[in-house]
């Protein structure tokens, strides 16, 4: 777990009734992240100053720990789907996360660098914590481990991440149209090339997917390294495991 200790976060055991005996109704942007319920009102306008706070529209890439950035994110509104790079099977393991909901806080709490991807599926505006910031905010008020804890035990049961093929059976076809596309590259041996990839709609058409999993299914090629992107084209650096899940 990180170490850095650069924010004190008041601990939630300052949360006090209001007039009528009931806990007072948070406001502000983080108001709706379930995790954060338990926090007072002080406590939670000190993490909205310490955000970085975004905005995506449908099929943007989410940055973050989306990006390998060792940071945590607040789903403050809309969803946004999070991959993880192909298994040695070719699969894509996704899940989605809406409105209220938190991705990147395991790799934060393990002190581990994100190794996934993430795209916004609808208009989604997005809070950032460094991985430091929230190691020094859960230690501080335990009660968002609680949270946590309730929310993986949930996904654990009843939301399993599943790879895109399986949900939908059309998945693969993104996959085979990228090899059909591709032509040897001539500078590098072994390596495949779209020298001019069509666009998320083009592709999304083509193939029977939403603009969401075609963008989901490039990025994490990419972050699996898989694959390269070299615009305004494609390099595909391992075609043997694309050709698996391609077929799978």
């Amino acid at each position: 777990m990180p170490t850095a200790r650069r924010t004190s976060f008041a601990s939630s055991e300052t949360t006090a009734p209001d007039r009528t005996g009931n806990v007072a109704t948070l406001t502000g942007p983080l108001a709706a992240i379930t995790c954060l319920a338990p926090l007072p009102q002080t406590t939670l306008d000190g993490i909205t100053q310490t955000c970085r706070h975004m905005s995506y529209a449908p099929g943007d890439v989410v940055g973050g720990p989306g990006a390998g950035e060792a940071s945590m994110a607040f789903v403050r509104s809309g969803a946004v789907r999070i991959s993880m790079p192909p298994d040695r099977h070719g699969d894509v393991a996704f899940q989605d996360v809406g409105a209220g909901g938190v991705f990147g806080h395991l790799e934060a709490l393990a002190g581990e660098t994100p190794h996934l991807s993430a795209v916004s599926l609808s208009e989604s505006k997005v809070s950032f914590l460094s991985a430091d910031e929230f190691c020094v905010l859960v230690t501080a008020n335990p009660a968002i481990a609680l949270q946590l804890l309730r929310a993986q035990a949930l996904d654990a049961m009843n939301a399993t991440p599943r790879a895109p093929h399986q949900a939908d059976g059309n998945s693969h076809k993104l996959y085979a149209e990228l090899l059909r596309m591709a032509e040897t590259d001539p500078d590098n041996q072994g390596v495949l090339m779209v020298s001019r990839l069509p666009r998320h709609r083009e592709l999304a058409d083509w193939t029977g997917l939403s603009e969401a999993d075609v963008a989901a299914g490039l990025a994490s090629l990419v972050k699996s390294g898989c694959a390269e992107r070299r615009y305004p084209g494609l390099s595909i650096l391992d075609a043997d495991k694309l050709r698996q899940m391609a077929t799978a």
